[in-house]
């Protein structure tokens, strides 16, 4: 089993690093599922077809309910799990203009600043654009 999912190509999986006036948009990974109870960032799943800039915007309006701009490609980074080997594509996002800072999104989504994200408990794939942004709050 273990050869099986190593020869696999990775899922390709797209994620939302929404920023707004010191904050970034943080949710909890729900009970029952891989990494239950962990800390997320808005994403998921790319469709067939569909490029990591495209997802990241549409996932982050169909989780959150806020429509996003991608401004920057952060990072992407590869990850073996035991549940799945994943391609994360970190893309820094912005709100629509049309949007007030840190505008309400939809549970489990909140606001956090950039500062407290040391803080959060976040799965071990996301080390790396952690750091990203930990220079980017100091800096």
């Amino acid at each position: 089993m273990e050869q099986a999912r190593n020869n696999c190509l990775p899922t390709k999986v797209a994620i939302a690093i929404v920023e707004s006036a010191g904050h970034v948009l943080v949710g909890t990974r729900p009970a029952g599922g891989p990494l239950a109870g962990k800390a997320e960032f808005p994403g998921g799943k790319c469709l067939p077809d569909e490029t990591p800039r495209s997802c990241a915007v549409r996932e982050c309006r169909e989780e959150t309910g806020l429509i996003v701009i991608p401004r920057e490609h952060l990072v992407t980074t590869m990850h073996e799990y035991e549940h799945a080997t994943l391609e994360l594509n970190f893309w820094r996002c912005a709100l629509t203009p049309d949007l007030p800072d840190c505008s309400t999104a939809q549970q489990p989504f909140s606001w956090v600043s950039l500062q407290s994200l040391n803080e959060l408990d976040f799965p071990e794939a996301n080390a790396e654009v952690l750091s990203i942004l930990a220079r980017t709050a100091v800096g």
